[in-house]
């Protein structure tokens, strides 16, 4: 053990208690602070203007005028064609004729299952 160093090591520091953010208030004066600043700089930028309000006298009224546009109109026109016959292409109709035999074969095993299921329930014959 004399080649090996004993290094202690210490815990880390801790923060200080009284911590300025802790309390609300810094954020409330700051927020207040804002506002006032906000409705300072508000007034000064927004009273430069002079508003002139002007009312019409009694015998001076304002000419009614009613403008009419017409609109144009879209005509919308379709043409549905519905086919009676179909001339099936070569590709369908050898899946048509395979789905037919498919079928077929399915009717057929069918039949049989049923033959099959009759003669197993039936008693034997001595």
């Amino acid at each position: 053990m004399e080649g090996e160093r004993y290094i202690e090591r210490l815990p880390p520091e801790l923060p200080p208690e009284d911590r300025w953010w802790a309390s609300p208030w810094a954020a409330i004066l700051a927020a207040i602070l804002g506002v006032v600043a906000g409705v300072l700089v508000g007034f000064a930028v927004g009273n430069k203007t002079k508003t002139v309000t002007e009312t019409p006298r009694a015998a001076q009224t304002a000419p009614a005028r009613t403008v009419t546009l017409k609109q144009p109109t879209v005509e919308v026109r379709t043409h549905t064609v519905t086919a009676t016959r179909s001339v099936p292409s070569p590709v369908s109709a050898e899946s048509e004729t395979r789905r037919r035999e498919a079928e077929q074969g399915l009717r057929t095993a069918e039949k049989e299952n049923r033959e099959l299921r009759r003669q197993l329930e039936e008693p034997e014959a001595p």
